[in-house]
Order: structure tokens, then C-alpha cells, then sequence
């Protein structure tokens, strides 16, 4: 079975548990990556999982400034989940997808800024999922590796390095010349403000 498949067996059998394992670690990545590529206009969350990233950038005002927040993955759990939180949070300009990373059924150009944390990691080709993600997007494509990962020297040295958290390389990609990216600095370890205890998906 591809691997793509046996992850997203894995995510509907546990999803009811993922907040409780993955948030404070989920957190860590936005802390390191979102103060330097703030969301804006058109937002695509790619394996979104619970919506932890909404929670996030709600918690952090972040959220005013995003005209559509666009939730895909692969798991049709992970996304009733993520529905949950959005209708919880008040995120009324908002759509679910499920889809492959891989693959997106998704328009060229769409986006003002792509997120994808903890998703290169998990599908059968990190390249292709990497341009699809660049093709989907006008602007700044966010995406995370794990540092214990050989495959992910691949992309050090063809992207700048935003962060590192404790298991995680943060990458800053983009549509355009690579050029328009070299003057960000890099930046090191951070670990900001934990998750408050997440409530109850119940509505």
C-alpha cells in the first residue's frame, strides 16, 4: 500500500486523539513561522488535521485579515474535526476539502499564502506535493520537514531555512524567483505560547 494511504488509515483510526498528542508540538511551528509570514487575503491550511493552525492564528488576531481560509486533507475525520473548530472559532468564510496533497484539487494561482506543517513528511513524493503547493500559490509557501529525515536535505540549500523548532526544519518557498526570498534572515529555535487546553469538538 502507498504510504499516503497507510497514513491516512492511521489518521481515521486516531484523529479523536490527535489534539491531545500533536498540539503543543503543532504550536512550536506556527511560534517559529507565522510572526515572520503572517496569513493574509486567501489562506490554504494543507493537512490541516484539526484546524489547529486556525486555532492559532485566532488566538493570535491573526485571523481579521484572512478573507478565505481554505482546510484540506486527506483524512475525512481530521476534517470533521476541523469543521468543528472553525464553526466554534466564528470562521464563517471558510472550506473544507478533501484531497491528496499530491494532487490538489485545487486552481492555479489561488492563494495569498499556503501553510503546510507536518505534510511533506507523510506522502510517497515530497517533490511533487512541494510543486503542487507552489502551483496553487501567488504568494509565500510555508511547509515543515523533520530534521531525523535524510530526504529532507533535498530542499536545504534550494529554500531558506525560516526556523528550526526541536524536530522540525520550517522552509520558506515561493512561486516566483528564488531571489525574492534570499533576504530573509533565518531565524532559530523558538518555542512561544503553548496551546490552552483545547474545548470540547462537540460544536
Amino acid at each position: 500500500m502507498a504510504k499516503g494511504l497507510v497514513i491516512r488509515e492511521r489518521y481515521e483510526a486516531t484523529c479523536m486523539g490527535y489534539d491531545e498528542l500533536y498540539a503543543e508540538e503543532q504550536w512550536e511551528k506556527y511560534e517559529a513561522s507565522l510572526p515572520r509570514i503572517p496569513p493574509r487575503g486567501r489562506v490554504l491550511d494543507a493537512g490541516c488535521g484539526t484546524a489547529l493552525l486556525a486555532e492559532y492564528m485566532s488566538a493570535k488576531g491573526l485571523l481579521d485579515v484572512v478573507e478565505l481560509y481554505v482546510c484540506l486533507d486527506y483524512s475525512g475525520c481530521m476534517l470533521s474535526l476541523a469543521a468543528k473548530r472553525l464553526r466554534r472559532l466564528g470562521v464563517e468564510a471558510s472550506l473544507l476539502v478533501e484531497g491528496n496533497v499530491e494532487w490538489l484539487p485545487l486552481p492555479s494561482g489561488f492563494f495569498d499564502v499556503v501553510y503546510s506543517f507536518t505534510v511533506l513528511d507523510l506522502v510517497d513524493d515530497p517533490e511533487r506535493a512541494l510543486r503542487e503547493l507552489l502551483r496553487v500559490s501567488r504568494g509565500p509557501v510555508v511547509f515543515s520537514m523533520l530534521k531525523k529525515l535524510p530526504y529532507k536535505n533535498r530542499f536545504l540549500g534550494r529554500y531558506p531555512a525560516l526556523a528550526e523548532t526541536g524536530k522540525d526544519v520550517i522552509f520558506l518557498a515561493s512561486p516566483g524567483p528564488r531571489e525574492e526570498l534570499l533576504h530573509l534572515p533565518r531565524i532559530g529555535h523558538s518555542v512561544g505560547a503553548k496551546p490552552r487546553h483545547l474545548q470540547s469538538s462537540d460544536g
